[in-house]
């Protein structure tokens, strides 16, 4: 970042601005941190489910792991940028604050187009599971697949070589030419980068969320798929809610260079919000595929296991034990046994009674 896109540094005075709440330290990390953890806890027990109990892993659960790993590469990224500067305005920084700033964005920036395009093939390659061969859903899921991945070969590798040599995006004093998207000198080229992938990435969104509508809309779609879809769909709202206003934060600061630059002040929600949107992006994925697993244990914990219990009823003393035996005995089966009255003895004989063990 040097040249023209500089002189806009103090271009306006922002300083007193009220500070967003997610311009705080403690809540860049409470977000991210607890988005994170439920993210991999979701994305263990789906590898658990696919690996050790269904045990059909496949192209999805790879994309899954990839995906999980670039998230944490981006969580790990953004925790550390609030000690560079992230939150605080660029201006109060100075210059070895802002390159520190610059270095721990250029990691966020390029892990977060590698993270969001892998799980969306991971979803999309669950789909894939789901459609027979040969029809319409299908074939709209493979050219899907495609289209996600060069996008996000694309967009990541402008992402991690920005520039030429890759040290100039950081070095403010660089003078190199070699440059574009996302390193470039114009501030026009550069805030149209961020708003491309984003915008792209909204689209992509809502194309791979709506795929499976036609499945839910089926007939013979049985209620627990549909309501497992409606938990996908729903989920999926949200990821497409924060993408959009990722979208809408980035295109009003010009990706943080209007009406002054100050990235580390004006980039700092859109970079949380990248981080939770991806981790709950993993967690839509993962859990329709551990859930049922995980909610027919929880069930079993509570089903009433039975048991066989064989008891000899012996001739009773009084008519006072023999109600009682006989009460207990009704009390899980419609059949009594036969008793006796009066000190006649009947015969010896077995009953069976099923108790319930939690």
């Amino acid at each position: 970042m040097g040249g023209s896109i500089l002189e806009l540094l103090g271009k306006a005075d922002n300083l007193k601005d009220p500070v967003p709440v997610l311009n705080q330290r403690p809540a860049v990390l409470a977000m991210v941190v607890s988005f994170l953890l439920v993210a991999w806890i979701c994305g263990a027990f789906r590898l658990y489910v696919r690996l050790f109990i269904a045990r059909c892993p496949g192209w999805d659960d790879f994309f899954v792991v990839l995906s999980l790993l670039t998230s944490l590469l981006l969580s790990i990224a953004t925790c550390v940028a609030t000690d560079y500067g992230l939150g605080k305005h660029f201006l109060l920084l100075g210059v070895n604050g802002m390159q520190s700033f610059i270095k721990a964005f250029y990691v966020c920036n390029g892990a977060y187009p590698m993270a969001t395009a892998l799980i969306k093939l991971a979803l999309l390659f669950q789909y894939l599971r789901m459609f027979e061969r040969n029809t319409k859903s299908r074939f709209v899921t493979i050219v899907v697949i495609y289209i996600t991945a060069l996008w996000g070969v694309a967009y990541s590798f402008i992402a991690w070589i920005p520039c030429l040599p890759v040290s100039a995006f950081w070095d403010l004093a660089s003078t190199t030419d070699t440059r574009w998207a996302f390193g470039s000198r114009d501030p026009i080229i550069f805030a149209k980068s961020f708003e491309s992938h984003v915008g792209m990435n909204v689209a992509l969104d809502l194309i791979v969320f709506a795929i499976p509508i036609p499945l839910f809309l089926e007939a013979g779609t049985r209620t627990k798929s549909r309501l497992g879809l409606l938990g996908l769909f729903t989920m999926g709202v949200l990821v497409n809610v924060l993408g959009i206003f990722r979208l809408i934060g980035i295109s009003h600061s010009r990706a943080g260079t209007y009406p002054t630059l100050d990235p580390s002040w004006y980039g700092c929600v859109p970079i949380v919000l990248a981080a939770v949107e991806i981790n709950l992006a993993t967690i839509c994925a993962s859990l329709p595929v551990f859930w049922p697993t995980l909610q027919s244990s929880i069930g079993q914990i509570f089903i009433t296991k039975e048991i066989e219990i064989t008891s000899e009823i012996r001739r009773l003393s009084s008519i006072r034990d023999e109600e009682a035996t006989a009460e207990l005995c009704d009390f899980s089966s419609p059949q009594k046994p036969s008793k006796t009255y009066g000190g006649v003895e009947g015969p010896s004989h077995q009953t069976e009674r099923k108790v319930p063990i939690f």
